[in-house]
């Protein structure tokens, strides 16, 4: 029996430095912050556990979401780290390469 991981597309890497489209503060006063990927967890959470119960050559297992642990930088630096929790199927965007990109994400109609 072989188990395959379902390709899939994480849109940034360790040690990237991205703009989240997530509150943030004690309050939640900041709608989005800046911080750099220190590490990025598979969600292995129970709704993406693989159960066999038929004998297959192949069972593909997929993960669904990832949790990147970030850093605050620029205006929170020194701030202590922070989950984002990212849906890969379907894609949900909360991370972004610039901060014009992630507000022009927020101006677009719903």
């Amino acid at each position: 029996m072989k188990l395959t991981l379902r390709p899939t597309e994480l849109p940034f890497s360790v040690g990237e430095t991205v703009w989240v489209d997530q509150p943030y503060g004690a309050t939640n006063e900041f709608p989005f912050f800046q911080g750099t990927i220190m590490q990025i967890i598979l969600d292995g959470n129970l709704a993406n556990t693989l159960v066999i119960r038929h004998k297959e050559k192949i069972h593909e297992l997929t993960v669904d979401s990832a949790i990147y642990g970030l850093k605050p930088v620029g205006d929170h630096v020194g701030e202590p780290r922070v989950n984002v929790n990212v849906r890969l199927f379907p894609f949900q965007v909360k991370l972004f390469a610039t901060k014009e990109e992630l507000l022009a994400f927020q101006d677009k109609p719903v």
